[in-house]
């Protein structure tokens, strides 16, 4: 069968591959959010607590913040969570950039093809 979206020049069907093959391995590990990871500096709401008197001693707290169809959502996390998630949302967001250039790629094979 003869595919008519093949690449036209090799450099471009070489860069595609080197995308799905990190795609793939991006895939093989644990962890994607599509999210951002933030922190938050407020204050605790203790009286006695020196947060009360001034904003430079708002306590910090690590905020994960999801959007989706109803709206966004945040969740304040452990400390020890932050890296984990940081890393989740790096992982995320560089497969979005390879599929972004495999698309493009597709993309260019669409716009060569004749009618």
């Amino acid at each position: 069968m003869i595919n008519p979206f093949s690449p036209a020049n090799p450099a471009q069907a070489a860069k595609e591959r080197q995308a799905v093959s990190r795609l793939r391995q991006l895939l093989r590990e644990p962890g994607f959010l599509r999210a951002s990871l933030f922190q938050y500096r407020r204050p605790c709401g203790k009286s006695y607590c020196r947060c009360a008197k001034s904003k430079r001693h708002y306590h910090a707290s690590w905020y994960v913040k999801v959007s989706g169809p109803k709206g966004a959502k945040m969740k304040c996390l452990p400390k020890v969570f932050a890296e984990p998630v940081r890393l989740w949302i790096a992982r995320y967001r560089e497969a979005e950039g390879l599929l972004n250039a495999i698309s493009q790629s597709h993309w260019e094979q669409v716009k060569r093809a004749r009618r």
